[in-house]
């Protein structure tokens, strides 16, 4: 015998607009060239701006610096890496939410920056970028004199 279930057009709703912003996240430009990620999904980040610097922070459980790659070519920064999967000691995966295998995250970065001042630190499962701007990127205050 087949169950009855109500239909819910919010629920329905929600799970259109989802479709929809995964359909236009692939298909048009984003702000800084981010890409969706190869393998299980794009690693999130968070990007700030100083007159110095930008500043980068993923979030890597679970990963160690020898499993991770950091580049920076042609205006791109890519970080790479794997997230090797844990053996169960005993019985049978009732729950598995954490995705393992290869991940890689781009980020086109605006404006021109010195690739060789580039630093990488991994601290409490956290990915710190910090990127320095080039001088001529970086805002100068010109002084106005009175004649």
């Amino acid at each position: 015998m087949s169950e009855l279930v109500r239909w819910r057009p919010f629920r329905e709703m929600s799970r259109m607009q989802d479709m929809m912003d995964r359909l236009f996240e692939d298909a048009v430009f984003r702000p800084w060239g981010w890409r969706r990620a190869e393998g299980f999904g794009m690693i999130p980040v968070d990007i700030y701006e100083t007159s110095d610097e930008y500043t980068i922070k993923a979030p890597m459980p679970g990963v160690t610096a020898d499993k991770m790659e950091v580049t920076y070519e042609a205006g791109v920064l890519t970080v790479q890496g794997e997230v090797s999967e844990e053996k169960a000691a005993q019985g049978e995966c009732l729950v598995q939410e954490r995705r393992y295998g290869k991940f890689s995250r781009s980020i086109g970065l605006p404006g021109t920056i010195q690739p060789e001042k580039i630093v990488a630190g991994l601290r409490d499962g956290v990915l710190t970028l910090r990127v320095p701007k080039a001088e001529e990127v970086k805002p100068k205050r010109i002084s106005v004199k009175v004649e």
